[in-house]
């Protein structure tokens, strides 16, 4: 009966050399119904995969995939692995033909699983795996290629379909952000923002996987470009910026300066000219000063026009006055009358700011009342302190708590960078020179006040100990909130000078409790001084260390030595 079977099977073998596929099968069924009664599972995957081969010839990839898989689930009940791994191998060639690459990768895969020593079968299936990225590669590519075509003629359905096919196709993440981002463009255009949105967000994730900067920044600035046309202009800079560091990053110049106008534009279509005075001329110092751009000194010029005009309205004026004679009355009532009406005062202020801000329909004017609702903050932790009975030289990094938490929420909420509230270095020398005048103004104060000391022993151990907790907790953080957030957000609707002025102010309300004219108007001086310096040189690093030192100086050095 096997004879019988090998008879046929041999008769269509010939068959198919002499490229007669039809009769082939025709034998190679005959040998296969005889071999049915015999279980004969290694000569049926052998029928098996030689019918595979013959459909291949008519190219009829279905049935002979289906040969094919019979093939191995005969050469499996056979325990033949080399047998197996040819079917495999075959199943890979047909999937590979119907471009199901990956499942083609799958079978390959499988069949060098069942290879043990056969190296020369193992480079010939390591080299169909190569083969299929090839073929899908170039499949993607000639869909890409057809979309960006039917996308430059303006067919954007059919290159949207195109697009799609080719990002089935692309197993690198560049090329496949590639296609998001241009699937992105095609949304944005037909003004589909939301799809747009997602696409854009799916495409800066796959160009951040293999850090493809130029393709992320794209991304991001598109995120950018949506963001601003809903008018979600904190959005919109939060994204730019991320945008301008990519760009900076490959050194993209044109792409960089194309978005940091796009971002200046935010911030004077939301009339904070202080801000986007700051924005352009940071973005002019990434120039030569040969090679400035003439464009970017004319959009100063008419910001400085536009920002000595600005002034808040009488409405906000009367505002911004009462909010600062009721937190001096706070003050004073705390200091010489009631703490209890002091603390509700405060809270008072506090609530009124929240409604205020949240009401008012100027950007600026909403970010200024914003930001000052962490001065009752400040008060209204600190007069619940001395009820817990803490030592004073733990108030401060307590009291600071708050501040940081206020401070971050806002930088958070604006969607501020650490640059534009004062973060930065600046001048190293000149920030030097600012942290100096620290032990002067220490001095002063401390002869105009002389408080007790804040540490039990004149040691360096309570010298480090205060001093870190007095540097961070008056020098960072007060100078964070008040010059870094609350001044940067008052110069847009009051200008720089007048804007460290009315911070002063308010800086120096919170001295009341000192309890001396003469503080109040030297900590209104050197408030001044701080302001001015801040809005010259936009860091806070100088300002920060000559506050804390003088604080330093001022509870813990002079009342030692003087």
């Amino acid at each position: 009966m096997e004879r019988e079977a090998d008879n046929y099977f041999n008769q269509g073998y010939t068959f198919y050399e002499e490229g007669k596929p039809e009769k082939a099968l025709e034998n190679y069924q005959e040998a296969l119904e005889i071999l049915k009664a015999t279980e004969n599972h290694d000569q049926m995957g052998n029928i098996y995969l030689e019918m595979g081969n013959s459909y291949a010839a008519l190219k009829d990839c279905d049935k002979s995939l289906k040969m094919y898989q019979s093939c191995q689930e005969h050469y499996q009940k056979a325990k033949n692995q080399e047998g197996e791994a040819f079917a495999l191998a075959n199943i890979g060639v047909i999937h590979s033909h119907l471009k199901n690459y990956q499942k083609a990768r799958d079978s390959y895969k499988k069949a060098k699983k069942k290879i043990k020593n056969d190296k020369e079968s193992l480079r010939e299936i390591e080299s169909l795996l190569e083969e299929t990225y090839q073929l899908q590669k170039k499949d993607a590519e000639k869909y890409y290629q057809k979309a960006t075509s039917l996308q430059d003629k303006g067919q954007y359905k059919e290159a949207l379909g195109f697009y799609k096919k080719a990002l089935n196709l692309f197993t690198d993440k560049t090329s496949r952000g590639d296609c998001l981002l241009e699937m992105g463009n095609i949304q944005a255009a037909l003004k589909n923002d939301d799809k747009a949105l997602e696409l854009y967000q799916k495409s800066q994730k796959e160009y951040h996987g293999p850090k493809d900067r130029l393709g992320e920044g794209f991304a991001l600035a598109n995120i950018g470009i949506i963001h601003d046309k809903n008018k979600d202009y904190e959005e919109a800079r939060h994204y730019y910026q991320k945008a301008l560091y990519k760009f900076k990053k490959i050194d993209d110049k044109e792409s960089y300066n194309d978005i940091s106008a796009l971002m200046g534009e935010t911030y004077e279509v939301q009339g904070a000219y202080g801000d986007a005075l700051k924005h352009h001329e940071a973005h002019l110092e990434q120039f030569p000063a040969e090679h400035q751009p003439a464009y970017i000194h004319e959009q100063i010029d008419s910001i400085k026009d536009k920002l000595s005009q600005v002034k808040p309205t009488r409405k906000e004026s009367l505002i911004l006055i009462s909010y600062l004679l009721i937190l001096i009355g706070a003050e004073v009532v705390t200091t010489y009358t009631n703490v209890e009406v002091g603390l509700l005062l405060h809270t008072f202020i506090l609530f009124g700011l929240l409604i205020n801000s949240s009401l008012s329909t100027n950007y600026s004017f909403a970010n200024v009342l914003r930001s000052m609702m962490a001065l009752p903050m400040i008060r209204i932790v600190g007069l619940s302190i001395p009820i817990l009975n803490i030592p004073a030289l733990y108030w401060f990094p307590i009291i600071s708590i708050p501040l940081f938490a206020a401070s971050v929420v806002i930088i958070r909420a604006q969607k501020l960078t650490l640059k534009s509230v004062g973060l930065v270095w600046g001048k190293l020398p000149l920030q030097i020179m600012v942290a100096l005048t620290g032990v002067v103004l220490g001095l002063i104060e401390y002869l105009i006040l002389r408080p007790d000391p804040l540490i039990p022993v004149f040691n360096p151990y309570y010298l480090l100990l205060g001093a870190s907790f007095i540097i961070i907790s008056t020098g960072l953080a007060e100078e964070l909130l008040f010059r870094g957030i609350i001044q940067k957000n008052v110069e847009n609707i009051m200008g720089g000078l007048m804007s460290a002025f009315y911070v002063s102010l308010l800086f120096t309300s919170l001295h009341i409790g000192w309890e001396s004219m003469l503080d109040l108007i030297f900590v209104f001086s050197v408030s001044m001084f701080y302001g001015v310096v801040f809005y010259k040189t936009r860091s806070i690093f100088g300002i920060t260390l000559s506050h804390g030192l003088s604080n330093s100086f001022l509870f813990l050095v002079f009342p030692f030595l003087l």
